[in-house]
C-alpha cells in the first residue's frame, strides 16, 4: 500500500506521517533478513538504485513504510515471470 501525503508537491516523510518509522541500517538490515553490509552498499552513491534514505550528518536512517521504501521494494520483486519491477 502506498501512501501519499495530502500535499502532492510535498514528500511524504517521518516528519509529517505518523505511521512511517524511522530505522537505521542495523534494523533494516535485520528486517529485511540481510547483513547490514548490504544496506550500507545500497546507500552508497555508486549503487544503480539506491535504498531511499535520510543523511543526518554522518548519520543514515531509512523510513520504514514511506512510499519512497516500498516503490523501491516493487521496483526489485521479481514476478513469476523472472522479470524485476512492473515494466514489461
Amino acid at each position: 500500500m502506498i501512501r501519499t501525503s495530502p500535499d502532492p508537491a510535498s514528500p511524504t516523510t517521518a516528519m509529517n506521517h505518523p505511521s512511517i518509522e524511522v530505522v537505521d541500517s542495523e534494523e533494516l538490515a535485520r528486517r529485511l533478513r540481510v547483513p547490514e553490509s548490504w544496506v550500507r552498499d545500497r546507500v552508497r552513491a555508486r549503487s544503480d538504485d539506491p535504498l531511499p534514505h535520510v543523511k543526518i550528518g554522518r548519520y543514515v536512517r531509512f523510513e520504514w513504510g514511506s512510499p519512497d521504501l516500498v516503490q523501491w521494494w516493487a521496483r526489485h520483486r521479481v514476478s513469476k515471470q523472472g522479470k524485476n519491477g512492473d515494466g514489461p
